[in-house]
């Protein structure tokens, strides 16, 4: 009876398992479903900004402009202004909000048996997007190209985890388009760039898209230093941890010969006299340890020095690079804002545009609280749609979308 029992126990345990692994199949395809689902709702919202652009734009450009606007323009500041309207009320980026909508329209257009099977909920949003990246990069109009790529990659994508199912996808991609292999290198080349994404800890990571045969020679260089140094007697540094310093001290010239330029810290006045440990905060990046800002207040010919309120955050006193008023003040708000004073856009203030909140047209005054830093993009949104920017006496911007909805400031960045 003992022995039937166990059986039985571990029947109904295999039931239960059976139970909760069906559970999480159906969920996870309800999951493809609804973000396949999400991808069609914002191509929609998009389509009908560009179809009706009265409904984000109406006469409102006009009355900012002296020229008239021509419909495509009308066009195009509608659609600008329905992805920021998406972007605020779903708490994502504008550029994820065009790469769903990008991706949605890819994958209808050139795997539209992918499509449905992702809209039923077989196909992962990770394989979903590695197959509109790809099918993208098809030729352009080579509609033979797009059926044989989307019929070999279903099934795959449906069963492969990403990793795999991108290598997959990759090599047949490259097996349709082997005959113009030097003109798409040629073109991917033109896209070699260098991003910078900070991240937690006092760190960042600085990606470089290249060629590969000079990324290959690039970390064979790296390899090679590391390993030297690595020789050294009494060298306590891990591999990785010598590549990162040999990279950081080949793209600085090491301490000596670099670019001159200048970026503020915005220290805490106890943290600077040494009373507390509270961090500072780096322009362009954020938040760094005391002991970091107190070196940088201190010797680091390159920063300059913004002291702030331990307990309010207020700017007590700022560093002047030049005698000229206009000069400090457009300091003071570039380490304000940091960033574009959009909601959720990241761009940094020192390349944004120093706008007057209320044009001074329009009676605005050149003052701290009257300007804020907009990128070209929401510069143009807030002149040319119907996006509305307030700024209340103690610098709290807030943003009304064309449809009434109000963005809630992003928390300072200090």
């Amino acid at each position: 009876m003992e022995t039937l029992g166990f059986y039985s126990d571990q029947a109904r345990s295999d039931v239960r398992v059976d139970t909760a692994i069906a559970a999480a199949e159906y969920e996870q395809h309800a999951v493809n479903a609804h973000h396949a689902a999400t991808l069609v709702a914002i191509h929609s919202v998009l389509e009908e900004a560009r179809f009706s652009p009265e409904v984000f734009v109406g006469d409102h450009a006009s009355r900012f402009s002296r020229e008239d606007v021509e419909f495509a323009a009308y066009v195009e500041f509608s659609e600008r202004a329905a992805i920021a309207d998406l972007a605020v009320r779903l708490a994502l980026s504008e550029n994820t909000v065009r790469s769903h909508e990008h991706q949605a329209v890819t994958m209808i257009s050139r795997t539209p048996i992918l499509w449905q099977r992702f809209r039923w909920g077989d196909v992962s949003p990770a394989n979903a997007r590695t197959v509109a990246e790809l099918a993208a990069s098809l030729p352009e109009g080579d509609r033979a190209a797009f059926a044989a790529f989307d019929a070999a990659v279903v099934e795959h994508a449906t069963r492969l985890a990403p990793a795999r199912f991108r290598a997959y996808a990759r090599k047949l991609r490259e097996q349709i388009v082997a005959d113009t292999a030097v003109e798409r290198h040629q073109a991917e080349a033109s896209l070699r760039c260098v991003t910078f994404e900070p991240d937690l800890e006092g760190m960042a990571w600085i990606s470089a898209y290249l060629p590969a045969d000079v990324a290959t020679a690039a970390m064979a260089l790296l390899d090679a230093e590391a390993l030297r140094l690595s020789a050294v007697h009494g060298e306590t540094r891990t591999m990785p941890q010598l590549r990162a310093d040999v990279f950081g001290d080949m793209i600085t010239g090491a301490g000596g010969g670099s670019v001159a330029m200048r970026v503020g810290v915005l220290i805490p006045m106890l943290t600077l006299l040494g009373q507390t440990e509270s961090p500072a905060s780096l322009e362009g990046y954020g938040p760094i340890d005391a002991e970091t800002a107190r070196r940088l207040a201190g010797d680091a010919t390159s920063i300059y020095r913004i002291l702030t309120d331990p307990v309010t955050g207020a700017i007590l006193d700022i560093d002047q690079p030049t005698k000229h008023i206009p000069e400090g003040l457009r300091r003071m708000r570039q380490l304000i804002d940091q960033t574009c004073t959009f909601p959720g856009c990241g761009k940094r203030a020192m390349n944004c545009d120093l706008d007057h909140t209320i044009d001074r047209q329009f009676g605005g005054q050149t003052t701290l609280m009257n300007l804020s830093h907009l990128c070209r993009n929401h510069h143009r949104d807030k002149h040319q749609t119907k996006w509305t920017i307030t700024q209340d006496a103690a610098g709290r911007i807030e943003w009304t979308s064309p449809t009434g909805y109000v963005a809630a400031p992003d928390p300072p960045p200090f």
